[in-house]
Parts: C-alpha cells; sequence; structure tokens
C-alpha cells in the first residue's frame, strides 16, 4: 500500500516570525538609505556651489554682470549667461532651500552658502570643500 503524505499548514506563529524578521531587515536598510541620502544632498549642494561660483565668476569676467546684480538678483544673471538649463532648479541646495550670497570680507567676491550643508558639515566633522578656498 502507498502512504500518502499530508503537508504541514503553515502556523501562525511560523508566519508571525517570518514577518518579523523581513520588517528588521527593511528597517536596516531604510537606516542606512537614511545617510546615503544625506550625503547625496550634501554633494547635490557641494557641486551646485562649485556651478554658481564659476558662471557668475565668468560673468563678471565677461563684463555682463556686477558683483551687486549676482548678489541681488543671481537668477537673472544665470538667465542671461545662458550656461544653466533651470536657473530655479540650480539655486537651491540639496535640501531644497535657497543658497545664501554673501560678499567676502576684503575682497570682491562672491560666497554662496548653504545653511544646511554648513550644519551637515559640522555634524560631520567634515571640512568644507568650497571653490574660493582653491584660489587663495
Amino acid at each position: 500500500m502507498l502512504k500518502i503524505k499530508k503537508k504541514r499548514p503553515m502556523t501562525l506563529l511560523e508566519i508571525m516570525i517570518v514577518i518579523f524578521i523581513i520588517g528588521i531587515i527593511g528597517s536596516v536598510i531604510g537606516y542606512n538609505m537614511k545617510g546615503s541620502l544625506e550625503e547625496g544632498k550634501a554633494f547635490k549642494t557641494q557641486e551646485g556651489i562649485k556651478q554658481l561660483y564659476e558662471i557668475f565668476h565668468l560673468e563678471m569676467a565677461k563684463g555682463t554682470a556686477t558683483l551687486d546684480e549676482v548678489r541681488h538678483n543671481p537668477e537673472s544673471v544665470l538667465k542671461k549667461s545662458r550656461l544653466a538649463r533651470n536657473t530655479k532648479k540650480l539655486l537651491k541646495d540639496g535640501w531644497n532651500t535657497d543658497y545664501t550670497f554673501v560678499l567676502s570680507d576684503g575682497r570682491d567676491d562672491i560666497r554662496i552658502t548653504s545653511q544646511k550643508y554648513n550644519a551637515y558639515l559640522k555634524k560631520k566633522d567634515i571640512t568644507a570643500d568650497y571653490p574660493w578656498l582653491e584660489d587663495d
């Protein structure tokens, strides 16, 4: 005689354990992604500052923009330069906040900063990599 094996169904406890393990794995992945997102925002901000700095200095060197125009109306300077497609997006940092434009002390130069980027650098204890530091 042939014996037929009966399949044993999964118990509620087994299903709950599997769901718990999936939840733990998901939370670890989510926690790690949060750090990656912050790094991505910081990188976008750093590259945006470099790009804006180069565009503004190029326009000032060509004589099509002044330091005051850059400081008070950077969007119009970007539009006139035609070097940026989406000027509104370029004037936002990785956290989607506006950059701050400040004149440097004792020099006719503009500094582009972001409060959230500076806070990120301070929190991570990272030295800022601004383009005007390379000029000095």
